[in-house]
């Protein structure tokens, strides 16, 4: 009978050589009791399970240079217990990050909003000015969404009055707009 640090000198001999089934041998022995060591750090069987394949697709890839001073099973490990910190560290940086960015745009929607309502403020004060009917006639077809036939039968006049005193109200709100959206952007980006 051979001697088992004789058969773990060859476990470890195979995996180099790339044989699959010392591979799947070492794989099926140590990815349970592996995982559920992982799991202590984690408290996420999913991760877990992520960081053992891990372990083992880096061993895979780098069988030919293994330098294993320890024992293969200590190796293992100690390379769970690395990737799971690292893990853990990754998570906490994630975790800051979104709470940062979350933040950041908790405060740029606020900005927004006061600014977009300031900027609505604006544009009612600019339809306040146009002319009584005018006013009337835009604010139906805009804001209560009347089709210009039915303001016309509305208002008892014409079909064409109707869109005359709307595109009168369109060119008044673009000329004034013109300055007010400026100065909003200009304020929202300095």
């Amino acid at each position: 009978m051979e001697a088992p640090n004789t058969l773990k000198q060859e476990l470890l001999d195979a995996l180099k050589e790339g044989k699959e089934e010392a591979y799947r041998q070492v794989f099926f022995e140590h990815f349970e009791p592996l995982t559920y060591f992982a799991n202590k750090y984690l408290n996420d069987w999913d991760a877990s399970r992520d960081v053992v394949q891990e372990v083992f697709s880096q061993l895979y890839e780098k069988r030919q240079s293994l330098d294993i001073s320890t024992s293969l099973k200590s190796y293992l490990y100690r390379s769970v217990s690395n990737r799971s910190l690292n893990t853990i560290k990754s998570q906490k940086t994630h975790s800051r990050h979104h709470e940062i960015l979350k933040s950041a745009a908790d405060d740029l929607t606020e900005e927004r909003g006061i600014e977009l309502n300031e900027l609505e403020l604006q544009i009612h004060k600019v339809i306040d000015t146009l002319p009584d009917q005018c006013r009337h006639i835009f604010r139906l077809s805009r804001f209560e969404h009347k089709t210009n036939d039915e303001i016309a039968n509305e208002l008892g006049i014409s079909k064409r009055t109707v869109e005359t005193q709307i595109s009168k109200a369109l060119k008044t709100l673009r000329n004034s707009l013109k300055i007010i959206i400026l100065q909003f952007f200009l304020d929202f980006f300095s």
